[in-house]
């Protein structure tokens, strides 16, 4: 069965030939790859420390490009993001876009431009939704029902991750919004759940059923939420947890399990 983890993160010193390595080790057929967070220094986001980050990501996808799907990490606040977002993705072949809330959150009119961009290349954005571990007091900008904003941007796709815990009824509320905007045709609907862990093992299965038959398993991606030298592990853990929990306790059939680790991820990047 194909495994497509739609949720890696970059540390920065990764090779492709190790990403490959270690997806193979871990029974992951492709991956969609975060560039590394161009942080700040000194408080500054410096454009440099974006095209870096951006070119990182696309050497390593350059290893195998139907493997590896590198993604730009826009951070709203540096110079010249949506020219860098045109670079990495016009230019170096980059699949789409990475975006975490930290102190400005997705309806803030900084964004409207990315937006436009994302929306005119036909590239799809994976944001952070629900509480945030690594990046202080910023919990507050990535409640999933803030990303109903986006909502004024018919077309653009969008992922919101960890099935927004803990407000996982609210991440599906807003899943459900943006259905009712596309006329209630689940083709045109903007929003896809990114599953990736953040889910306590406790939650799990409840977020899992409600999301798989309110969403649909079509629009329900699997991810990992790791980097890629803990694929080995982390990644065929957690595998095989979902694939227990979807098999043996859920009960959902078997092309459904592959909707879930594959079709689902594969239709959000369709062009």
């Amino acid at each position: 069965m194909r495994i497509w983890d739609c949720h890696s993160h970059c540390r920065g010193d990764e090779k492709g030939d190790d990403v490959l390595r270690a997806m193979d080790q871990a029974g992951i057929t492709r991956i969609n790859l975060f560039a590394p967070y161009p942080r700040p220094r000194d408080g500054v986001f410096y454009r440099e420390d974006v095209r870096a980050s951006i070119d990182h990501v696309a050497q390593v996808q350059a290893a195998d490009p139907d493997r590896i799907f590198g993604l730009v990490w826009a951070e709203p606040r540096a110079p010249g993001m949506v020219e860098e977002i045109e670079y990495g993705i016009v230019e170096r072949g980059l699949r789409g876009v990475k975006m975490i809330p930290d102190h400005w959150s997705a309806g803030d009119e900084m964004l409207f431009p990315i937006y436009e961009k994302m929306r005119a290349l036909g590239k799809p954005i994976q944001f952070h939704s629900g509480i945030l571990y690594g990046f202080g007091d910023s919990s507050q900008y990535c409640r999933p029902v803030l990303y109903e904003a986006l909502v004024h941007f018919p077309g653009l796709k969008f992922s919101l991750a960890h099935v927004g815990w803990p407000w996982i009824d609210e991440c599906i509320a807003v899943f459900g919004r943006f259905r009712a905007a596309a006329g209630y045709k689940l083709e045109r609907c903007q929003m896809w759940i990114d599953t990736c862990r953040g889910t306590p093992d406790a939650w799990r299965e409840e977020a899992l059923r409600k999301a798989i038959p309110f969403c649909t398993m079509e629009r329900v991606m699997f991810g990992v939420d790791g980097h890629p030298a803990s694929l080995p592990e982390y990644g065929r853990e957690h595998i095989q947890k979902d694939l227990a929990l979807l098999r043996n306790v859920i009960g959902v059939s078997q092309e459904q399990i592959e909707t879930f680790f594959w079709g689902a991820c594969e239709r959000f990047y369709a062009e």
